[in-house]
């Protein structure tokens, strides 16, 4: 039986601590650690590296000290995967990273991609190479995505929803997975199918969200979203309006006078209603799964009630 301590949380301090251990051991040069290190006082939180220690530990696993290294290494792959995408899409301008000359920001990017890496190399655990493994699956699964988006081939929601899963979704699993690896070396198929679907259902939240960013492009983008695609099919006048605003120079607030107004044609045009009942199929795709854990019920809504709550 697998038991969940009380829904252990993971020592943002001792997180902090050991990802600066990090940066200061492999940078080697102190430049490149202040401006590593800036990058990550930009975070508020770690959903990723508490996701990868929840299920250590609810899968039984006890090494503290490879679990936090591990942690850690996430979240410097999911920043470096941050930078990457912000540099492709060429928006999020606050980003520290995008002020740099580019070719030092796209550098930094790559070494924290590739320390990432080298940490997992650097474990004690005997399952570090299957933990390796799935950082370099999720990896590709993860650019193949991204390649998918940047294509801007997409025409179908089936096809946007592999898209999301495999840029987002990867995310998730790898984070879940490779606490689970960590545990005992197993990988649960349940809890590789929830992760996907959380990170799907935390991909369309946030490009919902990304609609509002003054700092994102994607109320503005052709990039490929189901967001696009709902509006790119004409269901109602109201879409062609937004097709109309989405191909022109003006900011939303411009075109349609408020923040307030925009957000009224959206649901007049069914967009957000399309976006919540996609967003709670995943959610419901993933409940399913959780239910089928070798868990105690009060345990499995713990893990769900988490997922829901930091994640989307």
């Amino acid at each position: 039986m697998i038991i969940i301590r009380d829904f252990l949380r993971i020592d943002q301090k001792r997180l902090l601590k050991t990802i600066n251990f990090i940066l200061k051991e492999h940078s080697k040069i102190h430049n490149l650690q202040e401006l590593l290190q800036s990058f990550i006082n930009t975070k508020s939180s770690f959903p990723f590296a508490q996701l990868c220690y929840l299920h250590h530990h609810a899968f039984n696993g006890i090494d503290e000290e490879d679990c936090y290294m591990l942690a850690a290494a996430i979240e410097l792959w999911i920043l470096s995967l941050d930078m990457f995408d912000d540099f492709e899409d060429v928006d999020n301008f606050d980003e520290p990273w995008m002020k740099l000359e580019q070719g030092i920001g796209l550098n930094c990017a790559t070494f924290l991609f590739s320390l990432s890496h080298s940490v997992i190399s650097s474990l004690k655990s005997p399952y570090k190479l299957q933990i390796l493994s799935s950082f370099q699956n999720f990896s590709m699964q993860a650019m193949r995505g991204q390649h998918l988006e940047l294509s801007k081939k997409i025409k179908t929601e089936e096809e946007c929803l592999k898209m999301i899963k495999w840029k987002s979704g990867s995310l998730t699993a790898l984070s879940a997975i490779s606490g689970l690896l960590l545990a005992n070396g197993d990988i649960v198929e349940e809890v590789l199918d929830y992760s996907y679907q959380i990170g799907i259902s935390a991909q369309i939240h946030n490009d919902y969200e990304g609609l509002f960013s003054k700092n994102k492009e994607d109320g503005k983008s052709d990039k490929p979203s189901l967001t696009y695609l709902y509006i790119m099919n004409h269901f109602n006048e109201e879409c062609i309006e937004l097709q109309q605003y989405m191909e022109s120079n003006k900011s939303y607030e411009d075109f349609f006078g408020s923040e307030h107004a925009f957000k009224q044609k959206l649901y007049d045009s069914g967009v957000i209603s399309y976006l919540n009942v996609m967003k709670h199929i995943a959610l419901q795709k993933a409940k399913m799964k959780i239910k089928k854990l070798p868990l105690p019920d009060h345990d499995k809504e713990k893990i769900l009630s988490y997922l829901i709550t930091n994640l989307v």
